[in-house]
């Protein structure tokens, strides 16, 4: 049996965000590999990036849970 799942229709651009938030943090992991990289800067953008990859899980834990999904 075949279960359709409707999705609000924001979900395309709630997902846009998402990749825009991933490609975000792939930069900053890249400044963070950089051997050029001054170790504050590195260790600045490592806590901003951990900050924001928890505070997205956060929020996409809420709109699994509003969907009735289980995480």
């Amino acid at each position: 049996m075949t279960s359709i799942i409707r999705m609000p229709d924001d979900t395309p651009h709630d997902l846009r965000d998402v990749q825009s938030v991933l490609v975000l943090l792939s930069m900053a992991l890249a400044v963070i590999a950089a051997p050029t990289t001054p170790v504050i800067v590195a260790r600045v953008t490592a806590v901003m990036a951990q900050h924001t990859a928890i505070a997205w899980a956060e929020i996409l834990d809420g709109v699994i849970a509003e969907q009735g999904g289980e995480l």
